[in-house]
């Protein structure tokens, strides 16, 4: 099964003595009823060590198999804050095929106080509950909890990364069978490297077998309270009959990318829009060195510069890598913004007013009731409402249905470039015009040609995040980047837009006003070469476009508008054929070209091919279109954690994959191209 057609379904709980949850599919207490939490700590966290376990490392992975309540990270995180020095870094992935909702996982905790500072984050930051990768940040972005919603086998599979320890709780084996398998087994093998320790509070004969057939070393120890044994166990190596060795691999082997071995110290990221902002920030707070640099004479100055930028959830239908990528960046974003606004006190948002978006037919209202039953995003977050309803959200009258998206709204970029940069070297009024690898320790560094200066700059990694730009380099000259140019319109309340409340989407859009001004729009234009991307004029011709665009969807403010007041902003945009973008180190086209030339013969055996080859330390996040701001948060965050050697990263491979730079190359090879 695809991860996207993940089985997921919510907790269903009854209380025991007032406040132990129990599952009434299972019939299980999510912890024990002597001490939950001191159960956590002497069964699972000081079963794979204690503190001892992250003493040497500068990140440690712990997996998890039944995240529940929550009780074991919070044991684990407790500890981590007691004894983890400051360039310590924690990530936590748990598996939950049940999740607790928000009001059921307070209620759990409520007898912790003990827990209440680090209890009361993780309850702030818990996501509303759908199917997928869920990535929460705390302690400064130093504690990362991983949350995959799922059935075991499907999410687990789509974990890229080893782990350091093993955390298998969940409902009692005899009860929950899905989650006490050979099959589970070996993907924990898979995801596990010598030394990986593990812990849990059954020892049934059949789990140690099972986890022994794939290369744990198991031992049994006292159990905690009523049970009488638990387990501890060691990865080592598979010593077993040949059907039963585990292989470790991931994607096929053009997509398989090769682990950074050193976390940089100084980066540089070329392209100061909404992208390199947000990878600018995020690797900053990783504690690396960064300069953004950019040709412009200010941040943002291209599409990422609109006077607003509109911030909706794109709905499509769950078992599609798309529709997962979409909702999974959007709630990514989401909280991103959230915090990013607590943190720096920037105001971020103009208005986060909510969006309806027109449903046209009787067709397109069914098509988006499979989307509403499919449920890609949190039942909350999105709502089919009648004529009468949207015209009471919008404030105007509406005459047809729309989907209702009631955290939406109206970015504000200036503000939102400015929180993302405050503490970043920025340098503007700065063309990078080549890039030459050099050898530095048995490392390949970067030294970036800039115009007007004889210096070179010279930086550990560099990541080109400037658009169809990033073509202008030799390296990345084969990235299949498209650009199309749009306009924007902007025009004055009139009286029947002032009572407009929300965003207005259809086959245009419109904003409430903002600064005086409604933003409506949009013309999207294909480009075909470099000179017509430099005609940035704001024209009648796509003005009028624009107002037609505004008629079908609002009618009665478009025919009221003052034409001799309107305004509006043209840039370019880089895109993508299959509007996925291209994120991920930056391929050496004439190696691929060579290695998998062969592949339009039909061979298609994993093991026959060789892996991609990359230039090392150069990435790329490019071809985001119209959907920068959506997708851009949960991206630098992959890219980063890319970027800085990180095993656990915060997508499913599935995803990974989709956004491959070398996706396109790949289909023509295989067509013979």
């Amino acid at each position: 099964m695809s991860f996207c057609m993940t089985k997921f379904s919510k907790a269903e709980l009854e209380w025991r003595d007032g406040f132990v949850p129990v599952s009434t599919k299972y019939d299980d207490v999510y912890y024990s009823l002597t001490n939950g939490l001191e159960e956590s700590a002497l069964v699972f966290l000081n079963g794979v060590g204690g503190k001892d376990l992250w003493e040497n490392k500068q990140n440690t992975i712990i997996g998890e198999t039944g995240f529940g309540t929550g009780l074991n990270f919070l044991a684990t995180w407790r500890e981590w804050k007691r004894s983890a020095k400051s360039d310590q870094r924690l990530t936590f992935v748990s598996v939950e095929g049940f999740p607790l909702s928000r009001a059921q996982l307070q209620k759990s905790l409520e007898p912790w106080d003990e827990l209440s500072d680090i209890r009361d984050a993780l309850i702030k930051a818990y996501p509303d509950l759908s199917p997928g990768f869920h990535t929460l940040e705390f302690e400064q972005d130093r504690v990362t909890l991983i949350l995959l919603f799922g059935d075991v086998q499907d999410v687990l599979s789509q974990f890229s990364g080893q782990v350091d320890a093993w955390f298998l709780d969940g409902f009692t084996p005899k009860k929950n069978p899905e989650m006490w398998n050979v099959d589970v087994y070996k993907l924990l093998a898979r995801k596990s490297k010598p030394g990986t320790k593990l812990a849990s509070f059954t020892a049934a004969g059949h789990v140690r077998r099972g986890l022994e057939s794939v290369g744990f070393k198991i031992e049994k120890h006292k159990g905690y309270a009523f049970k009488r044994e638990r387990i501890v166990g060691e990865f080592s190596s598979v010593e077993a009959d040949e059907d039963k060795k585990v292989v470790h691999s991931g994607s096929l082997p053009w997509f398989d990318i090769p682990k950074v071995r050193n976390k940089p110290k100084k980066v540089a990221i070329i392209g100061a829009g909404i992208v390199g902002n947000c990878l600018a920030y995020s690797l900053s707070r990783a504690g690396v060195d960064v300069t953004l640099i950019d040709k412009a004479p200010s941040v943002a100055e291209g599409a990422s510069g609109n006077p607003a930028a509109v911030f909706e959830p794109k709905l499509m239908r769950n078992g599609t890598v798309l529709g997962q990528y979409l909702a999974s960046c959007y709630l990514f974003a989401l909280s991103f913004y959230r915090k990013l606004e607590e943190q720096t006190g920037e105001k971020i948002w103009h208005h986060q007013c909510g969006s309806l978006d027109l449903i046209g037919d009787d067709k397109e209202l069914q098509r988006r009731q499979s989307f509403v039953a499919s449920n890609v995003l949190p039942q909350d977050h999105f709502s089919i409402v009648d004529a009468r309803g949207a015209s009471e959200l919008a404030g105007i009258d509406l005459t047809s249905s729309a989907v209702w998206y009631p955290y939406a709204g109206c970015l504000n970029t200036t503000a939102l470039a400015k929180a993302l940069t405050a503490e970043i070297d920025v340098r503007l009024n700065c063309e990078v015009t080549s890039l030459e690898p050099y050898a530095n320790h048995g490392q390949c560094n970067w030294k970036l040609s800039v115009s007007g200066s004889s210096e070179d700059l010279e930086f550990d990694s560099v990541v080109l995040a400037n658009a169809f730009n990033a073509r202008n380099f030799t390296q990345s000259e084969s990235l299949s980047v498209i650009m199309n140019r749009g306009q924007v319109s902007t025009c004055l309340p009139n009286k029947s837009s002032t009572d407009l409340k929300t965003i207005v989407n259809g086959s245009g859009y419109i904003t409430p006003a903002i600064k005086g001004q409604h933003v409506f729009g949009a013309t999207f234009e294909r480009l075909y070469c470099y000179d017509e991307a430099e005609n940035k004029s704001v024209t009648t011709e796509h003005h009028g476009h624009n107002l037609s665009l505004l008629n079908e969807i609002v009618p009665n403010i478009s025919t009221q508008i003052d034409l001799s007041a309107l305004g509006g902003r043209t840039s370019v945009r880089g895109t993508t054929f299959d509007r996925l973008p291209l994120v991920g180190p930056v391929y050496d086209e004439d190696q691929y070209r060579n290695d998998y030339a062969g592949l339009k013969n039909g061979q298609k055996s994993k093991s026959f091919w060789p892996q991609g080859e990359y230039y090392q330390n150069l990435f790329c996040a490019v071809g985001f279109g119209s959907r920068g701001f959506l997708t851009a948060p949960l991206m630098a965050n992959y890219l980063m954690k890319l970027i800085c050697g990180c095993d656990a990263l915060p997508i499913p491979n599935e995803i990974r994959d989709a956004i491959h730079p070398a996706r396109f190359l790949m289909r023509d090879l295989k067509k013979g191209l």
